[in-house]
C-alpha cells in the first residue's frame, strides 16, 4: 500500500471514530500528525475527495461530508439469523467509485474471456492478503472462485469422478449438507461434540471408511462457533498422513479471529494435505461472489480442468472492482471497521448470555456467532412460535444436519451482524423468555 493511501485510511478511521467531526485539521497539522510530507498529505486528501468523503473550500480547508449513520436503526425485529454484512455497513459510494475506475482502466479485459484460475493482478493481491495471515503459497496454487461454494462444488465433482469419499461433521455448514444430499457423492458422517472433537472416534471413522477428504471448519465453526485447539489440528494433520487423505479447511470467518497466535491447518501442514478455502462474503458482500481456493500442487491441474467446464472464468467485473478496492487501500480500512464492529457486538452478546443464560451451555468464543444448547424436552415448533411472537429471527438448526440424522443437538444459533448493538441484550432476554415458556408446554 502506498504511503498516501495509508494516511487516507487513517484519516478515514479518525472520521469514523469521531476524532474529526466537521472539518479536517490544516495540511501542516496533518503533516505533523502523520509524519508525512506535504505531497503525501495532499495526495491523501485528494484521494478522500475522489471517494466523496471530504470536499475542499479554496483558501479555507477540507470539510467532512456528513453521512447519516444507520447503526442504531431498528425496525422492531431482533435479527439473529444472518452472518452477512449489512448493506448499511458497506461503503457503497467508494465501491461505486472503484466500479467506475475499473471500467475505465480495464474495459478491454471486461470484453474478453478471462483466465480460468483468476485475474493475475488480483491473485497477486490475494497472495499478499494471505501472507498477512501466515498463509504462504505460490501464486499458481491460488484459484479465484465464485465464492467458496463453487470451490466445494468443484471438489465434489473431483471426488465423484475419481469415486472418492469424504467425511463431514454433524452438524456442519448447510451448503455442504446441500451438496452431499443433492449430488451422488460418497460420504460418511462423524458426530461432532458440542464444544470439541472426539479424536479417538474420528480416527475410528477414518480407519473404517478410508475417505480421501475430510471437510472441516477449524476456526469459528458453522454452526457451533467453536475453534479447534492446536493439539486437535496437529492430530488431524498426523491422521491425514497416516491414512492418506486431504483436509478441506473452510476458513470463512478467518478475518474475525481475535487471537493473533492462531495457526491454520494450512500453515501447520508440511505435507501438502490441506486445501484452504477463504471467503470474502462476510467482509464484502455475498453478491460479489468471490472466494479463494489454495490447492496442493498435485491438485492444481484437475481443479483447473473442472472449473473450466463450469464457468470458464469467475466474473471479470467483480474481480477488477476487487482489485481496485484493494489497491486503493479501501479494503484494509473497511475490513478493520467491520471486524471492530463485530468484536464490539460479540462482547455485548457474551455479556447478555452470561446474564440471561448462566444455567445453559453456550460456546463462549467472544467472536461473531455462537449457539445455545437446548434441553431435549424443548418442543422446537412451539419455541419458534414463541420467538416469532416476540419478533425474533434465528436460523433453523435442522439445516445444519442431514435429513433424518438422529444424533442431533437442539440449539439456537445467534449471529450479531444484522442486529443493532443496543438491541442485543433485549433480544437475548426475549429468547430466554420464549425458551422458558416452551418448557411447560
Amino acid at each position: 500500500m502506498k504511503k498516501h493511501q495509508a494516511v487516507a485510511n487513517q484519516i478515514l478511521s479518525y472520521i469514523e471514530h469521531g476524532v474529526y467531526e466537521k472539518r479536517l485539521p490544516s495540511v501542516r497539522s496533518l503533516m505533523d500528525v502523520f509524519e508525512a510530507s506535504q505531497v503525501t498529505i495532499t495526495k491523501a486528501l485528494q484521494h478522500l475527495v475522489e471517494m466523496n468523503r471530504i470536499y475542499a473550500k479554496p483558501n479555507v480547508g477540507y470539510f467532512i461530508i456528513s453521512r447519516k449513520r444507520n447503526d442504531n436503526a431498528f425496525n422492531g425485529v431482533y435479527d439473529f439469523s444472518t452472518a452477512s454484512t449489512s448493506w448499511t455497513d458497506f461503503p457503497l459510494d467508494s465501491y461505486a467509485q472503484c466500479l467506475e475506475t475499473a471500467i475505465k482502466n480495464e474495459k478491454t479485459e471486461l470484453f474478453t474471456y478471462g483466465r480460468t484460475a483468476g485475474n493475475e493482478e488480483l491473485k497477486y493481491l490475494f497472495q499478499g492478503l494471505l501472507e498477512e495471515n501466515q498463509i504462504f503459497t505460490k501464486k499458481k496454487q491460488i484459484m479465484i472462485t465464485s465464492g467458496t461454494q463453487q470451490a466445494l462444488h468443484i471438489l465434489s465433482l473431483i471426488m465423484m469422478s475419481h469415486k472418492e469419499s469424504i467425511i463431514i461433521e454433524q452438524p456442519t455448514y448447510h451448503q455442504m449438507i446441500n451438496l452431499v444430499e443433492r449430488l451422488p457423492l460418497n460420504y460418511v458422517t462423524f458426530h461432532r461434540d458440542f464444544n470439541q472433537i472426539n479424536l479417538t472416534k474420528l480416527e475410528t471413522a477414518i480407519e473404517k471408511h478410508r475417505p480421501k477428504y475430510i471437510y472441516l471448519m477449524p476456526r469459528l465453526h458453522n454452526p457451533l462457533g467453536t475453534t479447534m485447539s492446536a493439539q486437535e489440528k496437529k492430530k488431524i494433520l498426523e491422521l491425514s498422513t497416516k491414512y492418506d487423505f486431504h483436509i478441506i479447511e473452510d476458513d470463512y470467518l478467518g478475518d474475525f479471529e481475535g487471537n493473533s497466535r492462531y495457526k491454520t491447518l494450512y500453515e501447520m501442514d508440511t505435507n501438502q494435505r490441506v486445501v484452504y478455502l477463504k471467503s470474502f462474503s462476510k467482509i464484502m458482500f455475498p453478491g460479489q461472489r468471490l472466494g479463494i481456493a489454495v490447492l496442493p500442487e498435485q491438485m492444481i491441474e484437475v481443479f483447473h480442468s473442472f472449473k473450466e467446464i463450469i464457468d470458464i472464468h469467475t466474473n471479470a467485473l467483480s474481480q477488477v472492482i476487487m482489485q481496485t478496492f484493494i489497491e486503493s487501500g479501501l479494503y484494509a480500512h473497511h475490513k478493520d471497521k467491520i471486524v471492530y464492529r463485530h468484536q464490539q457486538k460479540a462482547n455485548t452478546l457474551r455479556k447478555a448470555l452470561c446474564t440471561h443464560f448462566s444455567e445453559y451451555q453456550f460456546n463462549d468464543n467472544h467472536q461473531m456467532h455462537t449457539v445455545i444448547k437446548l434441553p431435549k424436552q424443548i418442543n422446537m415448533n412451539i419455541l419458534h412460535e414463541g420467538l416469532t411472537k416476540r419478533h425474533i429471527l434465528v436460523d433453523d438448526y435442522k439445516s445444519n444436519y442431514l435429513n433424518g440424522y438422529k444424533q442431533n443437538y437442539k440449539f439456537i444459533k445467534l449471529n450479531t451482524t444484522s442486529i443493532p448493538e443496543n438491541k442485543i441484550n433485549k433480544g437475548v432476554q426475549l429468547i430466554q423468555e420464549a425458551i422458558e415458556n416452551s418448557k411447560g408446554l
